[in-house]
């Protein structure tokens, strides 16, 4: 993972499976199916504020501009290879 900076942005999205960035404590995980955003981000009314909003709009007009280029399905699906599950819950 790489830290964004007021000068650098130069992430893909839908590229591949293997770009991710940092801003603060939100990550960007770049697949060729889906663009993943987690964590937190606090932006403050200051000159590292603006850089962060700055570095988080020009991600977001990326993945935009990625997804304003194609014939897009209504909805997709999850692949069908995912570890994701139901569990039960332990505290109950």
């Amino acid at each position: 993972m790489s830290n964004l900076s007021s000068a650098e942005t130069s992430f893909s999205p839908f590229a591949n499976d293997v770009d991710a960035l940092t801003l603060g404590e939100l990550n960007v995980e770049n697949h060729r199916d889906h663009v993943a955003i987690f964590g937190n981000l606090t932006l403050r009314r200051d000159a590292d504020g603006l850089r962060q909003a700055q570095a988080l709009k020009t991600v977001l007009d990326a993945v935009v501009a990625a997804l304003s280029g194609t014939d897009l399905p209504a909805h997709s699906e999850m692949p069908s290879g995912t570890t994701a599950r139901s569990v039960k819950n332990p505290f109950e």
